[in-house]
Order: structure tokens, then sequence, then C-alpha cells
């Protein structure tokens, strides 16, 4: 064995025992700031254009915001607001879901969810339930989605890490992605609906006086 290999191979381990621990707790510092700048900011102020007066958003200890406007539709914004800073994720999937678009995210995976729920049609009824609201319930849902597209604008961070991790950007929030959430429901508290259709197709085809009771 050559003597010089020896402290040559030392030093190269010494350095290798350096250099591999800085990269990963450089890895993992990068990684923390990268999760942490998708968190929602829950303190300081705010210039939003659309506001008519002052808003106020308290937290409490549990982190649930409470909003305090003077008018309502300025409290639709400020939650619309609180909700994209919260739980964006959840609205986006939710409003993919509802018109059908799953899989333009999650791929072939999805399909047969997406065909089901464009056979329902249900994002089309709440573009027509929206037309059809009374003024004061479109000027709510109309300031709700500005609120939501207001903290998309202006966050200056990660909508949620999710959105990185599948690489895409989402879109403006539209009031009927937040009424679509209501015909979501709707479908899931209709867990019967095969059975219902299967007594309307008997009932069109008995007659009821044969049966027993």
């Amino acid at each position: 064995m050559n003597e010089t290999s020896a402290p040559k191979g030392r030093r190269w381990l010494r350095l290798i025992l350096i250099v591999i621990p800085s990269t990963l707790a450089s890895a993992v510092i990068a990684a923390v700031l990268w999760a942490v700048s998708s968190l929602p900011a829950l303190t300081g102020s705010l210039s939003v254009p659309d506001l008519k007066g002052d808003v106020s958003v308290l937290r409490d200890a549990q982190g649930v915001p409470h909003i305090f406007a003077s008018t309502e539709r300025d409290a639709y914004l400020a939650l619309g607001y609180s909700h994209a800073q919260d739980r964006f994720w959840q609205m986006e999937t939710m409003r993919r879901l509802g018109s059908g678009r799953l899989s333009e995210v999650f791929g072939e995976r999805t399909l047969a969810v997406d065909k089901w729920m464009r056979t329902l049609d249900l994002y089309r009824l709440a573009e027509e339930q929206f037309d059809h609201l009374s003024e004061p319930a479109k000027e709510a849902v109309t300031a709700y989605a500005a609120g939501v597209n207001h903290w998309l604008a202006t966050s200056g961070a990660l909508p949620a890490l999710e959105f990185t991790v599948f690489r895409y950007t989402p879109e403006p929030w539209r009031p009927a992605d937040s009424l679509v959430w209501g015909k979501i429901m709707a479908t899931r508290l209709g867990g019967n609906l095969r059975r219902e259709i299967l007594r309307a197709r008997l009932a069109s085809r008995l007659d009821p006086g044969c049966v027993k009771t």
C-alpha cells in the first residue's frame, strides 16, 4: 500500500462527510421555506380596491376567522379571501369535481368520475342558477369570488404545495364555482339515487293494486 494514499483517502472521506450533511441540511431548509411560503399571512393589513369600507378579520385560538364589516358585500369578499388562504386546494379540487375536470390534473385515474359528473351536468346547472339568483345573492357570490381572486393575484405565495407537485396554475374563481358546491352536496345526500330510480321504473310498470302490505 502506498503510504501517501491513506492520508489522501482520509481527506476525501472528511470532505464527503462535510459536504453531504451540508447539502442535505440545505435541501431540508429549502423545503421548509418552500412549504412555509404556502401558509397564509395571518397578521398585517391589506389594501383591497373592491372594498367599500374597513374590514377586520380576527382569528381565534383555533384559527377560525371572525369577519367584521360595514356591508354584507365587504364581508363576503373578506370571506372569499379567508377561505382561499386556508383551503384553496380543497376549493380547487371540488370545483374540478363539479365541472368534470379532475382528469386535467390527475389523469386517467379520475376519468370515470369526470364522465359521471359531466353526465349530471352540474356545472351548467350552477351557471344557470346564478342567472336566476336574486340580486343580493348574486352580489354575495360575486363578492366572494372577488375575494378569492384577490388572494390568488396578490398573495405572492404558492396557492398550495399541491399546485407545484401537479405543475399547474389555478384559474380565477367564478361565482358558479361556489354554487356547484351545493349541487355536489346534493348528490352526496342522495345516496339512494339508484333505489329511487328503480322504484320509479317499477311504479311505471306495476299495478299498485297488486302490491300487498
